[in-house]
């Protein structure tokens, strides 16, 4: 037979095993993201990188015309790529991100615990 003490802790039983399921998926799918931004923002580095070699290289041979600078010229003004994940252009999701929120996760966990 059940009465309310018994209903409310069978409750809890079924509900807390959900709630770790849900956070732990949560945050596995936040770090992904995160972890995906990072790589993103390493690729318009080695990008912007790339494109300083082939500006470099382009120097060291004279054009043959004037057109080849031009054109040289033209592909660095118009390559410039800035990639990365924002959330609503307001933050960056980067590692530098994952650091912060663990630590503020942890710092106000420890305040819990304490009190």
């Amino acid at each position: 037979m059940f009465n309310t003490t018994n209903f409310s802790s069978l409750q809890l039983i079924v509900r807390a095993p959900m709630y770790f399921v849900i956070f732990m998926w949560s945050t596995s799918n936040f770090m992904k993201v995160t972890l995906a931004g990072s790589k993103l923002i390493d690729i318009g580095e080695k990008w912007r990188l790339l494109q300083m070699d082939i500006v470099k290289n382009s120097a060291k041979k004279k054009p043959k015309r004037s057109e080849e600078f031009q054109y040289l010229l033209l592909f660095i003004k118009d390559s410039k790529l800035d990639l990365a994940f924002t959330g609503g252009g307001m933050f960056q999701l980067n590692r530098s991100l994952i650091l912060t929120m663990s630590s503020a996760i942890l710092s106000y966990s420890v305040l819990a615990v304490t009190f």
